[in-house]
């Protein structure tokens, strides 16, 4: 059992359990190689993650170690030369059951996980990080606050919001994003502070997973997430509230007809199908505006001149230029988004 050192877990041990705490706030690639160690010392039939998304990425990384061919020590390389990191296509070496304490960011059902090193949060693909079973329980995030569970939802709904802004998506994926993102933001509204609405938050992120939501010809639709990566990394904040300080921002470029950070038409009929009769601007922007206002999702301090220069300069080198993630965008792209952002 890999668990946030924060979180009280009772277990039956039965003399072949483990306990490994985490301390979710300083985990980065050093907590993950230890842990990956005391895996290989002694393998475990099946892992059981407690915790948030940063303890639940660290144990599916760590869990890694099981697999053949070097695949742990080739995904920590790797990520120290280069922000994004395929493996290769295979099961996960073991069991994991994911117990998430959070809402929002669905690394308890997804082959995605973020490694901290150095040079940032870098993004780890594969099939091999996927859970076996995810445990969705009311419980486990009793103590989040009702302004938690609505970042938790509004991380899960521009997640959907993000893949929507790319053109040629199917039928079948525009009309289930338009669905959870619409039953994300009624419950948001209307449940946050209740273990009903905890849990359905919790269903509706998993679900983005487990649905034709997210599927579609480009693999990087939501790509105001490289931008908020970097701005979480160099600010020293959550992912969520770096993505509320420039989310509209984006959305400005995109509806203006700047195709470089997405498809204005797309991005238009998925706000309209989600927000009709919610009384929300009719202006994507605007929209993404009052969300983060209304819910009371907090933004960052305001950056140093010296800050959004290392931000730009990162986001340009990392996913920027000609990377397929924001292809064509440069450092001055990325500084005007942050000046007009909040």
């Amino acid at each position: 059992m890999i668990a946030d050192a924060a979180v009280t877990v009772p277990f039956l041990d039965d003399g072949n359990a483990r306990m490994i705490d985490i301390d979710a706030l300083a985990s980065d690639v050093t907590t993950v190689v230890a842990i990956a160690r005391e895996i290989v010392r002694r393998p475990p039939r099946v892992i059981v993650a407690v915790g948030g998304g940063s303890v639940l990425d660290a144990s599916k990384l760590a869990a890694l170690a099981l697999a053949n061919g070097r695949v742990f020590d080739y995904a920590v390389e790797h990520a120290s030369r280069a922000p994004l990191t395929f493996l290769p296509d295979a099961p996960p070496p073991v069991d994991i059951v994911t117990m998430p304490t959070t809402l929002g960011t669905s690394s308890e059902t997804n082959s995605v996980a973020i490694l901290r090193n150095e040079h940032g949060n870098r993004l780890i693909v594969g099939r091999s990080l996927r859970p076996r079973h995810a445990i969705i329980d009311p419980c486990n995030s009793v103590t989040l606050r009702p302004t938690s569970v609505r970042e938790g939802a509004l991380e899960a709904f521009l997640r959907l919001a993000g893949a929507s802004t790319s053109p040629g998506r199917s039928a079948r994926a525009k009309s289930d994003a338009v669905t959870l993102g619409r039953a994300l933001l009624e419950t948001a509204a209307r449940h946050s502070g209740s273990p009903t609405g905890r849990l359905r938050v919790a269903r509706l992120s998993a679900a983005t997973q487990r649905t034709a939501a997210l599927r579609g010809p480009d693999p990087y639709g939501a790509r105001h997430w490289y931008l908020a990566n970097e701005v979480a990394f160099v600010l020293g904040v959550r992912k969520m509230v770096a993505t509320a300080g420039i989310i509209a921002a984006v959305w400005r470029r995109i509806c203006s007809g700047e195709s470089r950070w997405g498809d204005r038409e797309s991005l238009q009929d998925f706000w309209a199908g989600v927000t009709a009769g919610t009384g929300l601007p009719l202006d994507p922007p605007a929209g993404a505006a009052a969300l983060v206002d209304g819910w009371g999702i907090p933004c960052p301090a305001k950056p140093t001149a010296d800050e959004i220069g290392r931000i730009s300069t990162a986001t340009e080198k990392a996913w920027g230029h000609r990377q397929p993630m924001l292809r064509g965008l440069l450092a001055a792209d990325f500084r005007d988004v942050l000046r007009d952002s909040c």
